[in-house]
């Protein structure tokens, strides 16, 4: 079993297991850092509760929790404010308090919500996240950034809240679509890009996405460098101040893409995809990149069968540009990678180099 401790400087700490099986302890698990008895609610979607909640269940009543269960619909639309309501109505009805626990089993969505009834319920209560996805597995599980989203944007409401827990198992990644699959490696592809040119020597050793599912070590160790890629950098700089800046890659134009869509649309990993295309695009015509890199992101992604284009116009997605999160006193940011390993923050730049950009990924 792989162990990373997240010691952070607001002083909560979080610890991330990576283990084949790991799900089927998870009583085991929280008993070590919740003593039972208390009151835990476990969280998940209706597609993944079918497959993996029985075990779990099983596991936290054999330790003597008591247990409650809340289900959500699937998809991104749930990640919003009526569904938050019903969710704190659900838990406070259960009769949680502050040493009560919620256990997020699922992906992005549920952890992010999950995470967002936690961190306000009670003025914040603990969480422990078992991510389904391969995406949440590597990028959203970790670090501690919880929300919804509102007509203007996506995770544009939420708050920071360290999962005291989080239990990463691969095998739950057998009954993950290819399609979810893959929208979970554009985020490995972005930890490749951003800080560890091994990812992506990894990934290009293999033909496909059937041979990279067919290699279960190599999933494992891809997961693993991943969390450790984004553990090392919430540990550095957990409020995004600084270098967690840099996770953003590609985030800027996916999100822009996802409300474009009114999120029904590309899969947050596909939207990323295109937007690490566009980018790279921008780097290279601001000057601080070689036009390899844009080879070398595409070929990557097409490898993999993960989207490039959009059909989507520079004026479609700029005004969802404009409202981005990362927005600092009026001026937006972006992430580029001026070679591989090595990301950096790039302030407002020039309208025309961005509009290039867009234009690049437009296929109509």
């Amino acid at each position: 079993m792989a162990e990373i401790l997240l010691a952070t400087e607001h002083h909560s700490e979080s610890c991330v297991r990576i283990e084949p099986g790991i799900h089927l302890r998870i009583g085991e698990m929280l008993h070590e850092f919740f003593p039972a008895p208390r009151k835990v609610v476990l969280l998940s979607d209706r597609n993944v509760a079918p497959l993996w909640a029985g075990p779990v269940e099983e596991s936290l009543a054999q330790a003597g929790y008591e247990l409650k269960d809340v289900l959500i619909p699937p998809g991104e639309e749930a990640k919003s404010l009526t569904m938050l309501g019903t969710l704190w109505d659900r838990c406070l009805d259960f009769g949680l308090d502050r040493s009560s626990v919620l256990v997020a089993l699922g992906g992005g969505v549920v952890g992010d919500l999950g995470g967002f009834a936690a961190a306000t319920l009670q003025r914040g209560i603990a969480v422990v996240q078992i991510p389904s996805t391969l995406l949440a597995q590597v990028d959203s599980s970790v670090g501690g950034k919880t929300g919804i989203n509102r007509s203007a944007g996506k995770n544009l409401v939420g708050a920071f809240l360290q999962p005291r827990l989080v239990l990463v198992d691969p095998t739950l990644l057998g009954t993950l679509s290819d399609r979810q699959f893959r929208a979970g490696l554009a985020e490995v592809i972005k930890a490749g890009f951003i800080r560890d040119p091994r990812i992506l020597s990894s990934l290009e050793d293999v033909a496909d996405l059937e041979q990279l599912r067919a290699d279960p070590d190599r999933v494992l160790e891809l997961v693993e460098r991943s969390v450790r890629m984004k553990a090392e950098v919430v540990q550095q700089d957990e409020r995004e101040r600084g270098v967690r800046a840099h996770l953003n890659f590609g985030h800027t134009i996916g999100h822009a893409l996802e409300a474009a869509d009114e999120y029904r649309g590309p899969l947050h990993g596909e939207a990323v995809a295109i937007g690490m295309v566009a980018a790279c695009f921008l780097a290279v015509d601001l000057g601080l990149a070689s036009p390899d890199l844009v080879g070398r992101m595409t070929r990557l992604l097409e490898r993999f069968e993960l989207p490039v284009h959009t059909p989507h116009s520079p004026a479609d997605l700029l005004p969802f540009i404009g409202r981005d999160k990362k927005r600092q006193r009026g001026k937006s940011r972006w992430i580029v990678v001026p070679e591989i390993g090595r990301a950096e923050v790039v302030e407002d730049p020039p309208e025309e180099s961005v509009f290039r950009a867009l234009e690049a990924i437009q296929r109509s």
